[in-house]
């Protein structure tokens, strides 16, 4: 397309800056030294107008015949058409192309803007965690501190927790001397007391066997003294009834007298056994309830040795107990 303006003068400077250049003064070379504006038909002929004033083209067209020139014009004329339509095919292709360019260029800074601003948001995120980094790194310090300071807790309560465990293990071992000294006094005074009562038991067995033998020799002798006294009452019946009998059995009854006197005698002598074997009786019922007493003496003796050693068991249990919490908050 011819710039606005262009004249023939524009373009014999154009020329003859050219020629002066040493340059072949061709339409395109013109077009390009007039800064590319300017249709390449018109500076053709322009120049064709500047030739045919200097006179060069004369002697060219006096040399061909005229349909010749009128075939070369019109060659001339099909290419500088053929040429302008190219040329403006390639502008709109070079101005699409352009347009193209810009949008990718509009898309390239659009990208680039959006990539800044993704780049300001990561630089952001990055100075937070750079942040967080040093909040975790200065929590992971206190966390170390406090690891330092709980693992010297726990050495120090370790330490504990052994003289603890040797206290307890002391504790046990009396514990357990204390309960096998109990376990030798139960034993000891249970075998005693079951020898103390065998031996009050058969004693009072057999002093029952005695009181009872006595009992029964003292109604044998009763019984005699009883048959005796009838014999006697009949006899004094009869030496009251029979007077004259009474002599001849005054020499029976003294021998009956004498008899009466000895049964009297046996019964006395039984009366003081027998109290002789109650008294007996009595003082081993005495000493039996002295052994029962002493058994209950000993019952309750060892029933406060059992309070004692449950209290010591209960104890120990808390003592056990708190060292289990020790170690469970160690």
């Amino acid at each position: 397309m011819a710039r606005t303006g262009l004249t023939r003068m524009d373009v014999k400077r154009a020329r003859d800056a050219l020629v002066v250049q040493g340059q072949h003064a061709s339409i395109d070379a013109i077009r390009i030294a007039l800064g590319n504006t300017g249709s390449k038909t018109t500076i053709h002929r322009y120049l064709k107008e500047l030739e045919e004033e200097d006179g060069t083209s004369l002697t060219r067209t006096g040399s061909l015949s005229d349909a010749i020139q009128d075939l070369v014009a019109r060659l001339a004329a099909r290419l500088h058409e053929e040429a302008e339509a190219t040329v403006v095919q390639q502008t709109a292709a070079a101005l699409a192309q352009r347009q193209q360019a810009q949008a990718e260029a509009a898309k390239l800074a659009s990208d680039l803007a959006a990539l800044r601003a993704q780049m300001s948001a990561i630089e952001s995120d990055v100075d937070r965690e750079r942040a967080a980094h040093a909040d975790t790194q200065a929590v992971l310090q206190r966390r170390a501190l406090d690891v330092e300071r709980l693992t010297q807790e726990v050495r120090d309560l370790t330490g504990r927790l052994s003289e603890h465990d040797g206290f307890r293990r002391s504790l046990e071992e009396k514990l357990q001397h204390a309960h096998d000294a109990l376990e030798h006094y139960r034993t000891a005074s249970k075998d005693q007391r079951e020898q103390e009562a065998r031996r009050h038991e058969q004693q009072v067995q057999q002093l029952q066997a005695e009181l009872r033998q006595a009992n029964q020799t003292a109604i044998v002798r009763q019984n005699e003294i009883t048959q005796l006294n009838r014999d006697n009452a009949r006899l004094v019946a009869e030496a009251a009834a029979v007077t004259k009998r009474s002599r001849e059995q005054q020499a029976q009854g003294e021998l009956l007298q004498a008899a009466l006197n000895r049964a009297l005698a046996d019964h006395a002598r039984a009366g003081a056994e027998r109290d002789a074997l109650q008294t007996i009786a009595s003082t081993q019922a005495t000493e039996l309830g002295q052994a029962r007493e002493a058994r209950e003496s000993l019952t309750a003796d060892l029933t406060k040795l059992a309070a004692q050693f449950d209290a010591q068991q209960q104890l120990l249990t808390d003592y056990r107990m708190r060292l289990g919490l020790a170690g469970t908050t160690g």
